[in-house]
């Protein structure tokens, strides 16, 4: 099923919700004749501009006829919607004001109204409308739910309030298949992050990736995989803030209390301000049915954080377990009188997180400065900069690279947010190897134009430069997502990059479709037969990984799997048998020759390869998988029943064994087991 992607700027099908509403025709009967055919004309004349797609016709004819009828409610509808849709949103915002003023009760132009006002970056109303559009309903439109959750979770997570966010995450899409937006809202509600997507540093993409990940497991109740991920973030990013208090809570709910308790003391150590982990103590020895130690960490708690409903909460009940029935009687006094739990704040977790600056913010003093110098000196600072903008496209134009740098960090003084400034300082650091360098411009060019895809390549490619492989990974992909551009030799760099980053991460078949289209000579030609011979032999690393030991292996299996892409058996074949002559023991290498001699359907010959490769590689699920697919071919289900039961033992998670055992039980007549192992093939491959 394919992930519920969320446009920027959602379109709902407005026009059935007003069949209910007054138009308010009495009001009209009362107005002059004259009035009347005016209005009559001109709302006839917005409506066709409308119906064809003439958005700016149509605005301009619904503002003359809202003019002559303000108690127009559909009027003010489509013009808000008009405005919406064309993404002025400060001009939305007054007209659905005037439609909620007319009709308060319209969940729809309230979640409207939000959506316009957290476009113009008015955060706390948002917030305040899209909850009451929830409260009064989205007439029946799913799509508007889920984007109204969206952007509140997004703005609780920015008001620090990031349990209240993951529960509207988890309330209003299907956990089996959250769409990518919801796990990065998920994931910055787990590392407790109090900013909104779009304003985080993208050196911090693949920490939060990783957050998403291990989010998206917990929404799924899958506590295994969770406590798994958990851990591996833990290695990868042993001191990042909230990472060791989330880890103890989910061990704590599989009760695993000591070792809980080793990552809340863990968080203090790297969180010796924050109250949580201490909290968190406290609840666990109450579970566990300590109350002084309870006591003593919900106290350590209110010191840290006075305001605290739930510090003083978890007092008042170990002065309750303990007996203490008019000191807990205080304690719920102090309660009554403590404002409503709000986040925890810490502005250094926002500013390790945050998009960082370029020198281009400007300090108060420089503002005021500005404004007395006057329109003068601005004119002179424009000659200026287009000045050095040119100089800049001179020296770049030469192959004056220094002088091109410099150029350009004089004109970005002047005019910060200069797009292509930033674009051409981060290419030319990247020419000239200067690759940490490189990447701070090229941070810079993405925030202000996030669809700018060779940015994001450069991005990329300066990151596997620096060996961030996980960064790298992602902004590449995202690079693709958005449309590679540049020339052939560039776009197959930047692929073979990809391919070589999903080898190390064990992604092997997604890096062969990559490569495979690559094959032939040019750019890399060498680098991509290594990588898919990294990939026919399923070994996690990069080409310049590989050692003089094995690089005379790799480079032959490199070679087949290129024979192999072009169907040039009879070349591949021969090269795979003397492979397998010198290297016998060599994993994977059997597996790949069977497959090899299955797509000739050669399945006898197929079968005692893979067969071969289960006894050298007795953990691996994909020669059963492969034996299990041939005998179903042959319509030999009985024969594929054991191949495919030891696959899916082999590899529980694995969405291919499931879907084939799920094809013998339906050859067999089993579709009750059939429909269970299909049901996660889809929800895997979604």
């Amino acid at each position: 099923m394919p992930a519920l992607r969320f446009r920027r700027h959602p379109r709902f099908q407005f026009g059935v919700i007003f069949v209910a509403l007054m138009f308010g025709s009495a009001a009209l009967a009362q107005s002059g004749s004259s009035s009347a055919d005016d209005f009559q004309r001109i709302a006839q004349q917005a409506a066709t501009a409308r119906e064809g797609g003439m958005s700016e016709d149509a605005i301009r004819f619904y503002r003359r006829a809202v003019e002559i009828r303000p108690d127009w409610d559909e009027g003010w509808w489509y013009l808000g919607s008009l405005y919406y849709d064309t993404d002025h949103y400060a001009q939305a915002i007054p007209a659905f004001q005037k439609l909620i003023e007319l009709n308060p009760k319209l969940g729809l132009a309230w979640d409207l109204l939000g959506l316009s006002e957290y476009e113009t970056k008015d955060y706390t109303n948002s917030l305040v409308h899209l909850k009451r559009g929830q409260e009064l309903g989205l007439e029946d439109n799913p799509e508007a739910v889920k984007v109204a959750k969206y952007h509140i979770a997004l703005l609780l997570n920015l008001n620090r309030q990031f349990v209240k966010a993951t529960e509207v995450l988890k309330s209003g899409f299907e956990p089996e298949h959250l769409p990518d937006q919801i796990k990065i809202a998920l994931g910055m509600a787990l590392l407790r992050i109090p900013l909104l997507p779009n304003q985080v540093d993208p050196s911090k993409d693949a920490l939060i990736h990783a957050a998403s990940e291990t989010a998206a497991l917990l929404a799924q109740n899958n506590l295994e995989q969770a406590l798994k991920s958990f851990e591996q973030m833990l290695k990868d990013y042993p001191d990042t803030p909230y990472l060791h208090y989330e880890y103890g809570s989910t061990l704590a709910s599989a009760s695993r209390y000591d070792e809980a308790e080793t990552q809340l003391r863990a968080e203090m150590r790297i969180m010796p301000r924050s109250a949580l982990p201490h909290i968190r103590m406290a609840s666990f020895a109450l579970q566990r049915n300590h109350p002084r130690e309870a006591l003593q960490s919900a106290e350590q708690a209110i010191g840290l954080a006075p305001q605290s409903r739930a510090a003083h909460e978890m007092k008042r009940q170990a002065l309750l377990a303990l007996g203490k029935s008019e000191e807990a009687a205080k304690e719920a006094k102090t309660l009554g009188d403590l404002p409503s739990e709000a986040g925890e704040i810490d502005v250094d977790v926002a500013r390790a997180y945050a998009r960082g600056t370029t020198g281009s913010q400007t300090r108060p003093e420089q503002t005021a400065e500005k404004n007395l110098v006057g329109v003068g000196n601005n004119a002179d600072k424009s000659r200026e900069f287009a000045e050095l903008a040119d100089q800049a496209r001179a020296a770049q134009q030469a192959g004056r690279t220094e002088d091109a740098i410099r150029f350009c960090q004089s004109a970005l003084k002047l005019r910060p947010d200069w797009e292509e400034g930033w674009a051409n300082l981060g290419m030319l650091y990247f020419s000239s190897s200067q690759y940490a360098e490189a990447i701070p411009a090229l941070e810079t060019t993405v925030g202000l134009n996030p669809k700018r895809s060779e940015a994001w390549a450069l991005l990329g490619l300066s990151e596997f430069e620096r060996k961030d492989y996980q960064n790298s990974l992602l902004h590449l992909t995202r690079a693709q997502e958005l449309g590679l551009a540049g020339n052939a030799a560039a776009v197959r760099i930047a692929r073979y990059h990809i391919a070589a980053l999903l080898n190390l991460n064990g992604e092997f078949e997604k890096a062969m479709d990559l490569l495979v289209p690559e094959v032939g000579p040019g750019p890399a030609a060498d680098k991509i037969k290594l990588a898919l011979g990294l990939a026919l032999l399923r070994i996690p690393l990069l080409p310049d990984q590989i050692t003089a030991d094995n690089s005379g292996l790799i480079q032959s299996a490199g070679e087949s799997a290129a024979l192999l892409s072009e169907s040039r058996y009879d070349q591949a074949f021969p090269v795979l048998q003397q492979m397998l002559r010198e290297n016998p023991a060599t994993l994977y290498l059997h597996y790949a020759y069977g497959s090899a001699l299955a797509s000739l359907s050669r399945y006898d010959e197929a079968e005692a390869q893979l067969r071969e490769e289960t006894r050298i590689n007795p953990n691996t699920a994909l020669p059963y998988i492969r034996m299990a697919s041939i005998a179903l071919l042959l319509h030999r289900p009985k024969d594929a029943l054991s191949s495919g039961e030891r696959a899916v033992a082999l590899a529980p998670q694995s969405a291919e064994a499931h879907y084939v055992l799920g094809r013998i039980m339906i050859e067999m007549g089993e579709a009750g087991q059939a429909q269970s192992g299909a049901c996660l093939h889809e929800s895997q491959t979604s």
